[in-house]
């Protein structure tokens, strides 16, 4: 996966667009909504970690099931997360929530609503698209395949010509949110890089 093969995306926001009220067009409308309860200040640990788990998994949706025995240690990954930046970020938050959660994927998404400049969210779709063959579920139990994944994300911002691709996807999602009466907003760097291959891949959610 490179920018080169994430163009295709822009003119494919521009012009096709989920129906009104489904489940891809919530999962759009929400997303802000999301990231403003995870950036709530004044929060116990504990409670923020708990408060996140609980609505980003129902924005995924999945079901949450909790490992107690790994509870503390990802309290204090989530704690960290929301201060990581590029020069200090690591594999252990993400080994550390997901044994918490169950799940590699659950904890992509509680981390990219901790600190959205930085992880990058991963699934089974966007992992279909970057390897060109469908994933199995060892693959996306392994820490190390979304660790790698996110390299390459980051690798993409750094490319020659992102920060066109960037500006370009922001003003075509902009122009489909405005079709969905859906209020636009920005997104980073990160999330335009998985939003684009999520959409070649086919943006329909997967049922939990």
């Amino acid at each position: 996966m490179d920018l080169n093969c994430l163009i295709p995306a822009i003119q494919r926001v521009r012009t096709s667009d989920p129906q009104m009220g489904s489940r891809e067009a919530t999962y759009l409308r929400t997303y802000p909504a999301v990231l403003a309860i995870a950036s709530c200040s004044g929060l116990d640990d504990t409670v923020r970690f708990l408060q996140l788990a609980t609505v980003v998994y129902g924005w995924m949706p999945r079901v949450l099931r909790l490992d107690p025995n790994h509870l503390d240690d990802a309290v204090v990954a989530l704690r960290e997360a929301r201060e990581t930046t590029d020069a200090n970020r690591n594999g252990l938050l993400i080994h550390n929530v997901s044994a918490c959660l169950r799940s590699v994927v659950g904890a992509s998404t509680l981390l990219h609503f901790a600190n959205p400049k930085l992880f990058p969210i991963w699934d089974r779709k966007v992992q279909r698209f970057r390897l060109g063959a469908d994933p199995s579920q060892y693959h996306m139990d392994q820490v190390r395949n979304y660790t790698g994944y996110a390299s390459v994300i980051h690798e993409i911002r750094q490319a020659s010509g992102f920060s066109g691709f960037h500006a370009a996807f922001n003003e075509a999602l902009g122009e489909r949110l405005t079709r969905l009466e859906i209020p636009p907003y920005h997104l980073t760097e990160v999330r335009s890089v998985e939003s684009a291959a999520f959409e070649l891949a086919g943006n329909e959610i997967d049922e939990a």
